[in-house]
């Protein structure tokens, strides 16, 4: 083949030279883009937050919950965080407790916590949580396996109950409930399945992540952005949610007491049916915190100043069911003098009062034993 001349030759080169340096042009443009959108997001972060998105994420706790198909959300197996000195960690049979195995331990009678955070115990460290308490306090004739997770209610211990049970195969469950369930009081159209407010509120723990986990603020903002495009209505139910024509009163919701009572008499039945042992704990909260007249945002039509009265018709109501299916109610759990020290905040213990709610249960657990 005949070689090109000269000058054709030069000319294929200043093309070739020609489409290099508009690709590289082009190249420089989109890199220039990106890190100025990447530095965008970081300031924006910074004015939206009040921190930078770097400080953030590495102040932040490991993401310690995932989407499960049945219940929302579910804790992810085999991990632990420590922060601020608080240590959570998961076995590996995604549980908040010490690591143990499905078939019971011969010779010990198996208990089961079920409850939501104030049971999974936020803001202590696994060795102060009250289920950890109440296994020190029984001592080695029995076994506490924690079933807890954050936001879960009636729902989902019924659901638990019913399709867990089989294989833990507990002696005693331990059902310390009520807060979470209260919280869809005065739900318009409340549905029976708690699924337009509850369930979308549990599911958005498993689906959001609320920890900044991504390495970049772009990245972060472009989750939150398709996050609200695609579950807006999870991840924010309150905002969707509307209001009764009683909400912001100290009226109760008997819809919503209705559906509790109906969910904690299946659940007793259930019990009955595999045996167990069903005992019922009413919930313990911090009003001294709770006297605002608004909402603190978890009870999304109750102000704060109501929310005592509001808790006292789920006590009666939860005493009522336990006394027509024969389970045992905690009710010294309510004359125990719970103080501002035992709490970390309006409802969650502290390792105070972990010890002290679990010396109540004790004393109950242990005043007789189940065959």
């Amino acid at each position: 083949m005949e070689s090109l001349p000269n000058g054709f030759r030069r000319m294929s080169e200043k093309k070739t030279r020609a489409r290099w340096r508009a690709w590289v042009t082009w190249l420089c443009l989109v890199f220039l883009l990106l890190t100025s959108a990447a530095a965008a997001c970081e300031v924006a972060y910074r004015v939206f937050k009040g921190r930078w998105y770097w400080q953030d994420r590495r102040a932040s706790s490991r993401r310690m919950v995932q989407p499960h198909p049945y219940l929302g959300a579910a804790l992810i197996p085999s991990v632990s965080d420590t922060r601020g000195g608080v240590k959570i960690s998961h076995n590996s049979l995604g549980l908040r407790n010490e690591e143990c195995k499905l078939a019971k331990t011969p010779g010990r009678l198996r208990v089961v916590t079920l409850g939501g955070s104030s049971t999974y115990c936020v803001g202590i460290s696994d060795d102060q949580t009250w289920p950890r308490k109440l296994q020190e306090l029984l001592g080695a004739d029995y076994e506490v396996i924690n079933l807890a997770g954050p936001g879960y209610g009636s729902v989902e211990h019924l659901i638990q109950t019913a399709l867990l049970f089989s294989e833990f195969k507990p002696d005693i469950a331990i059902y310390y409930a009520g807060w979470n369930d209260a919280h869809v009081q005065h739900v318009k159209d409340l549905k029976a399945d708690f699924s337009d407010y509850h369930g979308q509120l549990v599911m958005s723990l498993g689906l959001a992540g609320r920890q900044p986990e991504e390495k970049l603020a772009a990245t972060y903002f472009l989750k939150r952005i398709l996050f609200h495009r695609f579950f807006s209505r999870m991840e924010d139910a309150a905002h969707y949610a509307r209001g009764t024509e009683d909400q912001f009163t100290d009226r109760v919701d008997t819809r919503a007491i209705e559906l509790w009572e109906r969910n904690l008499k299946l659940t007793a039945e259930l019990c009955k049916k595999q045996g167990v042992r069903a005992v019922f704990a009413p919930q313990i909260l911090n009003y001294n915190q709770l006297v605002s007249d608004r909402p603190y945002g978890w009870f999304p039509f109750v102000r704060d100043c109501d929310v005592k009265k509001i808790m006292a018709a789920y006590h009666a109501s939860m005493e009522k069911v336990a006394k027509a299916e024969g389970v045992d109610y905690i009710q010294e759990l309510l004359t125990e003098p719970f103080a501002e020290g035992d709490f970390i905040d309006n409802g969650h213990f502290s390792a105070q009062g972990c010890q002290r709610f679990a010396r109540v249960v004790a004393a109950r657990i242990g005043s007789r034993k189940t065959n």
